[in-house]
């Protein structure tokens, strides 16, 4: 990878990540975005698990994203606030050497952008890619700021609605809208300012809803809920939105515990994202092109996934950059390592998202009786998600 020139479209968590392991080796790397440097910094929480946390200690000083966190032990409780499970998440440390946590998306932004600076590479914000064109062996990039000439390879890291990948695959499928909406905020309620030890689940009786007080004092709550109509703008900027969601919500959870509601009504600034399903793409590259990330597999907030899969992404793109020289060969690597196992989280992640949507009181007394027996099997399972070491990929 010495001195080639790479561009990465997209500076979320997987594009930073891959840069920075392509700048050690000596690659020339750009980075653009769409958003601006303060949008970069918006957004809720989310949940990164040892696969993602053992790639994100190879390029950052990891120890830094404990400044505000909740463990990832989860607890689960039904619509009266009896609890009837709980995954526990400490075993991950003998494990895997670390264990899950739920920290804010921004923490990890920055922490990545500071090592992209340290190394000499900095982001253009607010650069919204054009069009892609081959000159020869090179590729020329066209942004809504400058022209881009030279670069060896161009990676789409610009997440479920990439705009890399429908200039490179122009007929391939669109986002579905799966009519469920993600709902969160974060708040401080001054009577609740104690550290949790954990996350709590609880299934209300129309919703799902979980929640955590961070070891700074600050309530971190989430809600998937259906919701017919996708907003059709961010819901941060639209005060008729924040007002309805908020209603919505505080109907949907009134017959449930008094906690829910408590914290729905302390919070102003609510986010709201449509959760969308991606169909398959049945190639991940083109040419000197490729997609990670969300770009290529979107993945629903479900298993709590995204980022670790996507820090994998850029973990293995990198090393077959760095061993094949061919682009056609490092791509090809690049999805089948990876496309075997993202396909199986995604399936997961959909299966979970059914078990949250429209319950009723058959599969909710089903479900409070046995959730700890089937916690308890499916941990044993995890080892495939949590294990998962890319230096000890055949690449």
């Amino acid at each position: 990878m010495n001195n080639k020139k790479v561009m990465i479209v997209g500076a979320g968590i997987a594009g930073p990540a891959l840069a920075i392991e392509l700048l050690k080796k000596g690659a020339w790397v750009t980075i653009i975005e769409a958003r601006s440097r303060e949008e970069m910094t918006e957004g809720l929480f989310l949940g990164i698990s040892p696969n993602g946390l053992n790639v994100l200690a190879n390029l950052i000083d990891i120890s830094r994203i404990y400044d505000e966190y909740v463990p990832g032990t989860l607890r689960f409780y039904n619509s009266k606030a009896k609890q009837i499970a709980e995954l526990d998440a400490s075993y991950q440390n003998d494990a895997y050497g670390i264990a899950s946590i739920q920290v804010k998306r921004s923490a990890i932004s920055n922490l990545l952008h500071e090592m992209l600076i340290e190394l000499g590479c900095f982001v253009e914000y607010e650069c919204k890619l054009e069009s892609i064109e081959y000159f020869g062996e090179k590729i020329n990039i066209k942004t809504s700021k400058e022209n881009y000439q030279g670069y060896d390879y161009l990676i789409g890291a610009d997440g479920i609605h990439s705009k890399c990948r429908k200039l490179l695959f122009p007929d391939s499928p669109q986002p579905n809208y799966t009519k469920m909406l993600s709902t969160g905020a974060v708040v401080k309620i001054p009577n609740q300012a104690t550290p949790s030890e954990a996350i709590k689940m609880m299934f209300g009786k129309q919703a799902f809803f979980g929640f955590s007080t961070t070891n700074t004092g600050e309530t971190w709550w989430f809600n998937n809920y259906d919701a017919e109509q996708e907003p059709h703008r961010p819901v941060s900027d639209d005060e008729s939105q924040q007002l309805k969601i908020k209603k919505d919500l505080l109907e949907l959870h009134a017959q449930d515990h008094r906690k829910i509601s408590e914290i729905i009504t302390a919070s102003n600034d609510l986010f709201a994202y449509p959760i969308f399903d991606m169909p398959v793409l049945e190639r991940w590259y083109a040419g000197r092109v490729c997609l990670i990330g969300d770009a290529a597999h979107a993945i629903s907030p479900h298993t709590g996934q995204g980022a670790s899969l996507a820090l994998e992404d850029g973990a293995v793109l990198a090393k077959c950059l760095i061993k094949y020289d061919d682009p056609e060969l490092a791509f090809s690597r690049f999805q089948q390592l990876r496309s075997g196992r993202v396909a199986k989280i995604i399936a997961q992640a959909r299966k979970i998202g059914k078990a949250k949507s429209k319950p009723n009181w058959v599969i909710n007394l089903f479900r409070d009786s046995m959730l700890k027996y089937f916690i308890n099997m499916e941990k044993k399972k995890m080892h495939w998600v949590y294990g998962y070491d890319v230096n000890k990929l055949d690449i």
